[in-house]
């Protein structure tokens, strides 16, 4: 008996879909990513057409358009400038692939950036320097592959993305830890917002973790850890918040370098010598950390190498977008500078 021919409403009503959005997504037009997936893979299981035969070979050598989505001018920050070379480098490699940008600077953005993925049929998403509490969780709602480098402390949503990040809790902590035995430092402290991202969460953890493990008292008022509205870039009104301590602790760990040179401005106001008075350490070995007076000790982030695993990860991602949630962590390396 000759199989019956299957039409568009055998796969629409296969999935309990309209007529008119398999439709779409058969012909090219924008429906979201997961109904897109779940309406091809239905036309090649139930054989519509010769569909198996067009998906095998546009499985061979697909056309991805993603975009980098970012709140904040990323070639203006150092660390971002080789990060986004590193995407950059891997697209060289990949023909097939196609590079957007998108600068969110405001909550409000979000409607104008669901327009804007609709419009450019957009495959995936690199998202960086994006930790809004209220915009990540429906960013990550409307279903788009996405890759996070680093991500929002307070957000837990299931979906289909993953998370990139530098190491951070354990070089920090295995370093703290010897700087207590060697460097006989009993007091920490710790400058940034370590609400500001997982990354710098996980470094404030450590530090904590390394004066428990040491069997040492950890005191608040060493620490400076005021929102990112705080002006840390103002070594003056830095110095004014060190000042207000009752003693100023052994050993700063800042949440990066950039932040490291702002405490070290702000100890030298008060007349403060690194690391004589104070030892200091960053993190993302940044070219500003060697070429500070004194060099700070930090620890190394392939920055070029995490541009290109973000790309290969969201490749993957989407190829295959029901795999569960990875988080991914880079190693670093403890460079020791002067300032320690």
């Amino acid at each position: 008996m000759k199989r019956e021919k299957i039409t568009i409403q055998d796969i629409a009503d296969s999935l309990g879909l309209s007529r008119n959005t398999v439709s779409k997504a058969l012909n090219g037009q924008y429906v979201p990513p997961r109904t897109r997936e779940q309406v091809l893979n239905a036309a090649i299981e139930l054989g519509y057409k010769s569909y198996r035969a067009v998906a095998s070979s546009d499985a061979e050598n697909p056309h991805h358009r993603i975009v980098l989505i970012t709140s904040k001018m990323l070639m203006t920050m150092t660390f971002f400038i080789h990060v986004v070379r590193g995407i950059e480098s891997a697209l060289m490699e990949k023909e097939n692939v196609e590079l957007l940008q998108f600068t969110a600077t405001k909550t409000s953005f979000f409607n104008r950036l669901v327009d804007y993925l609709n419009e450019n049929k957009v495959d995936g998403i690199i998202c960086m320097e994006l930790f809004q509490a209220d915009y990540v969780p429906k960013l990550i709602e409307l279903g788009y592959p996405i890759v996070f480098f680093d991500f929002p402390i307070y957000v837990s949503s299931s979906g289909n993305y993953d998370i990139v990040l530098p190491e951070s809790f354990s070089p920090v902590k295995n370093y703290c830890l010897s700087l207590i035995g060697n460097r006989d430092c009993k007091t920490f402290g710790f400058v940034g917002d370590y609400t500001h991202c997982t990354s710098f969460y996980e470094r404030f953890l450590a530090m904590r973790e390394a004066v428990f493990l040491a069997g040492l008292e950890y005191d608040p008022a060493h620490s400076v850890i005021e929102k990112d509205s705080f002006p840390y870039g103002n070594a003056a009104e830095l110095a004014k918040m060190f000042a207000k301590m009752p003693t100023l602790p052994d050993c700063f760990v800042a949440a990066n370098d950039t932040l490291a040179i702002d405490v070290i401005e702000a100890l030298k106001i008060l007349h403060k010598k690194v690391p004589r008075d104070v030892l200091v350490v960053g993190f993302d070995n940044l070219a500003e950390a060697k070429s500070y007076d004194p060099q700070i000790t930090t620890f190394n982030v392939d920055k070029t190498g995490l541009g290109r695993k973000l790309l290969s990860v969201l490749l993957d991602r989407i190829g295959h977008q029901r795999q569960k949630t990875q988080i991914i962590y880079l190693q670093s390396k403890l460079i020791i500078r002067q300032t320690t």
